[in-house]
């Protein structure tokens, strides 16, 4: 708005009491005053109407972001699951080998238990 100080208003009041009169002096000033309350009242919430939407558009731009980081998350989610399912999947296979596979023939199974020396000694 414009700035005023003291002494430009009481320049326009002294003009307003010369021009206008002392009798109808009240009176305009209140429509006046009213006139200025329901201005300044009509700025403010206009202000207001305009820094909800800045925030509305704000909070959507940030929403939009935070969507996208969620979607980046869900892929990489989705990815690391399809690297432990094949992961899995190899190992499973590897292990359906490894028992299908004959044993090495180099070691040997014996069921019967190893006699010691000790043992041996003793049978006649």
């Amino acid at each position: 708005m414009f700035d005023s100080g003291f002494l430009e208003m009481l320049m326009v009041a002294v003009i307003a009491l010369l021009v206008i009169g002392p009798e109808r002096l009240p009176a305009v000033a209140r429509k006046v005053g009213r006139f200025v309350g329901k201005a300044r009242a009509f700025i403010n919430t206009t202000r207001s109407d305009i820094e909800k939407e800045l925030r509305a558009e704000e909070m959507k731009a940030m929403l939009s972001r935070q969507e996208q980081e969620i979607s980046e998350l869900r892929n990489m989610m989705q990815d690391a699951q399809q690297t432990i399912h094949k992961e899995v999947q190899e190992l499973d296979e590897n292990l359906a080998e490894n028992t299908r596979s004959p044993a090495d023939p180099t070691i040997t199974h014996n069921d019967s238990p190893t006699e010691t020396n000790d043992e041996q000694e003793r049978k006649p």
